[in-house]
């Protein structure tokens, strides 16, 4: 008598990843299947003029509340003259923000963009990194112009 072999186990394995875009930085991102990626360069951090003035109108200096950070930011653009909004958001997984480099996903290199950025900005006293004492949120945009680049 032949013994019945063992039922078939189904395949779970995984499908190969996407195909990685090695950025000139270095980093690589995982936004092939989005088409063309670009980036544009904006610098969001708590020594800006513009976050303090925020932390001075909320009474933060005054209260010792002297750090600043910058927990999420997001930047809106255009390249068609607000016909269509994108939003990039540090939030977003794989995070397309890098040391104030935002990529853009299906956006080619040698577009010019229009952009604002939505800044949330948090506040402690320096000693104290625990958690953030009061939270608040800006918009910087060229004093209503908004910023113009050429992406790369």
């Amino acid at each position: 008598m032949n013994p019945k072999p063992p039922p078939s186990k189904p395949d779970h394995s995984l499908p190969p990843p996407p195909t990685r875009l090695e950025s000139r930085s270095g980093l690589t991102t995982m936004f092939a299947s989005r088409g063309p990626v670009s980036t544009v360069h904006f610098l969001v951090h708590g020594e800006m003029a513009e976050l303090r003035r925020v932390a001075q109108a909320r009474g933060w200096m005054e209260r010792g509340f002297t750090a600043l950070t910058v927990p999420w930011l997001e930047l809106h653009w255009t390249s068609d003259g607000w016909k269509t909004l994108h939003v990039v958001s540090s939030n977003d997984v794989p995070c397309p923000v890098v040391n104030g480099t935002f990529h853009l996903a299906g956006c080619a290199p040698g577009t010019e963009v229009e952009f604002a950025v939505h800044v949330g900005i948090a506040c402690h006293a320096p000693g104290d990194t625990a958690f953030a004492r009061d939270v608040a949120e800006l918009w910087l945009n060229n004093g209503g112009k908004n910023f113009v680049q050429t992406t790369r």
